[in-house]
């Protein structure tokens, strides 16, 4: 188990924390993601789990054992993690077969060969075997570094934005092999990511940073399902948000309930998907379309509702073009509500 407890973290340049009490545990063999705004604070938590920073206060623990920055290592990291840097941290002066031996370097050289040729076909890294990593793209060393990470089957793999310069076409390959091979071993993830589609897809369990605090922290069905804040949401989907008391000509089950709960002024979101475009038939709610987005099979389109709320919506009829009139319909099931917040421009 891997528990991060009350962890602060200034650097020394700053005048403000860059991370600020944050408490959680990954258990072993489960895979956290940890996503949020650039400048959260997320690649300074994840070298504080490495041991390569020293936090102000509170303590990281791997099974019980306390994990030691470079104030009390002449080396900085821990034997049982390994960490996937956005600069890779492949050895220059080594070729991608020498970084691979080097993890392996207590194994027999056929056990060596034998897992070198699996993480290769794998990672589809056969070819620069004998390459250095600076004759490689960002790309190449990134699945490189990976296989170096897996060679050395840590009992912790941390991973920053592990797959942010993969191919499209060689990322769902990878994405499955590191998913099995972690499974296999029991292996325990945890990675940083800015694009939500991977912490939902790979993650048991998703921490939120925002400006250096926990916003959230939960499995990722609770983090989908159940978002803390507009900023969660609005992480992990394309989301519409407006005042619950601009509403007020809209006709809606449970509304006196919601309002005396979280005041007129609170919150409401709904996903972009979720709002249902209708070109024939009555409805309820009109607007006029402002702008569209060709999207593949679809289009997102800009609705400008008849009581000047703008909506962001999907539709796969063709025929809807700026200016077009259309309905709009929504399920109550379907909103979040959240308190009135100051910052959110609704």
């Amino acid at each position: 188990m891997l528990t991060v407890q009350d962890i602060t973290f200034k650097y020394p340049t700053s005048p403000i924390n860059t991370l600020e009490s944050i408490h959680f545990t990954v258990n072993s063999g489960r895979r956290l993601a940890i996503v949020g705004e650039s400048g959260s604070g997320k690649t300074t938590l994840l070298k504080l789990m490495a041991g390569l920073l020293d936090p102000l206060e509170g303590t990281i623990r791997l099974d019980n054992k306390k994990i030691l920055g470079p104030a009390f290592n002449l080396v900085p990291g821990n034997e049982y993690i390994r960490m996937v840097m956005q600069d890779y941290g492949l050895k220059k002066n080594f070729t991608i077969r020498e970084n691979l031996i080097y993890q392996l370097r207590f194994l027999s050289a056929e056990e060596q060969d034998t897992i070198i040729q699996t993480l290769a076909k794998a990672l589809s890294i056969e070819s620069y075997l004998e390459s250095p990593p600076q004759a490689l793209s960002g790309g190449q060393q990134q699945r490189c570094a990976i296989a170096c990470a897996l060679a050395a089957n840590p009992t912790v793999l941390l991973m920053d934005e592990p797959f942010s310069n993969l191919d499209i076409l060689l990322t769902d390959k990878i994405k499955l092999f590191l998913t099995q091979s972690l499974q296999k071993n029991k292996n325990t993830l945890v990675f940083v990511t800015h694009y939500t589609p991977d912490a939902l897809a790979l993650a048991d369990d998703i921490v939120v940073l925002r400006k250096g605090k926990i916003e959230q922290w939960g499995s990722t069905s609770e983090i989908y399902d159940q978002p803390a804040s507009p900023y969660v949401a609005a992480l992990f989907s394309d989301m519409n948000f407006f005042r619950w008391s601009k509403l007020h000509d809209i006709p809606m089950k449970g509304s006196a309930t919601i309002t005396a709960e979280l005041g007129q002024h609170c919150i409401v979101g709904i996903r972009t998907d979720r709002v249902d475009v209708r070109t024939k038939g009555r409805a309820r709610i009109k607007g006029t379309v402002i702008r569209t987005e060709f999207q593949g099979d679809r289009k997102k389109i800009f609705i400008r509702l008849d009581n000047k709320i703008q909506v962001k919506a999907y539709t796969s009829e063709w025929e809807v073009e700026k200016g077009t009139r259309v309905g709009v319909h929504f399920d109550r099931e379907d909103l979040f509500f959240f308190p009135h917040h100051k910052n959110l421009d609704v």
